[in-house]
């Protein structure tokens, strides 16, 4: 599968055994690197695809719920919702069925949150208000920019960002620096990795991870997530490791 994703292709996938520790962020092996590649050069011979042109790869874990067959990969991709006294646990799924997963999920919790504002028979997300246009009246974004930030970020968020003093995109991205600055005060950060790869994805989307870009993130994060320099020097080197080990294509 080839899927357009924030600027970049998204090309896999493979399925193997994991036999590393479970802590540990999953890498791609080489022999899966050469298989992608292969199938790549295959469905698009012109582009004269090679390893040079990799941004960065990822490797994830499928929880499968278990069954009983031997061989997990026969395991069926549907998924389960435990509810044990009040601690929601989904598991199972995949990615082409994560809407319906958070229909469930919503359902699931929804007799311990009292009212919650959707209905379980339309659809979890309404469409934009007629004012989230005018959001950006006062920006310089492009209208793909706006939807993106609206799409990401909601109302709310999208006037703060439109209104922020850094609407410059971080290069080669379709990010905004402002956006580390949103992420660092509101999404729960409590390490680099976190910032980099689950927030802003600049640590898949970025040449080298983001490492270059760092001396300019640390300007705008550092204040915003109360790190000494310490804390930061230990957060840049852990974050290093970890891009080449399981992100760089090695």
């Amino acid at each position: 599968m080839a899927i357009p994703w924030e600027g970049a292709i998204l090309f896999g996938t493979t399925d193997v055994d994991h036999k590393s520790n479970i802590q540990t962020d999953p890498s791609i092996s080489s022999s899966e690197a050469e298989y992608l590649m292969e199938g790549l050069r295959s469905v698009f011979p012109a582009q004269e695809f090679d390893f040079k042109d990799v941004i960065s790869t990822f490797s994830g874990l499928r929880p499968v719920v278990d069954t009983g067959k031997a061989d997990p990969s026969k395991e069926s991709r549907e998924h389960a919702i435990w509810d044990e006294n009040g601690l929601l646990t989904v598991s199972g799924g995949k990615l082409t069925t994560f809407r319906i997963m958070a229909r469930d999920a919503l359902k699931a919790a929804k007799k311990y949150l009292g009212h919650v504002a959707f209905d379980v028979n339309t659809p979890v997300l309404d469409s934009f208000p007629p004012k989230a246009e005018s959001l950006f009246r006062e920006s310089n974004l492009n209208p793909a920019q706006q939807l993106r930030l609206l799409a990401r970020y909601g109302t709310e968020a999208a006037s703060l960002i439109a209104s922020g003093c850094r609407e410059e995109l971080i290069s080669g991205t379709p990010y905004l620096w402002e956006e580390l600055r949103q992420a660092s005060r509101a999404e729960g950060v409590i390490h680099l990795d976190d910032l980099l790869l689950r927030r802003v994805r600049l640590g898949l989307l970025a040449p080298n991870g983001g490492l270059d870009l760092l001396p300019q993130i640390r300007a705008i994060v550092q204040p915003e997530l109360g790190w000494d320099d310490l804390r930061w020097e230990k957060e840049f080197s852990d974050y290093t490791i970890l891009w080449n080990r399981s992100y760089k294509l090695n």
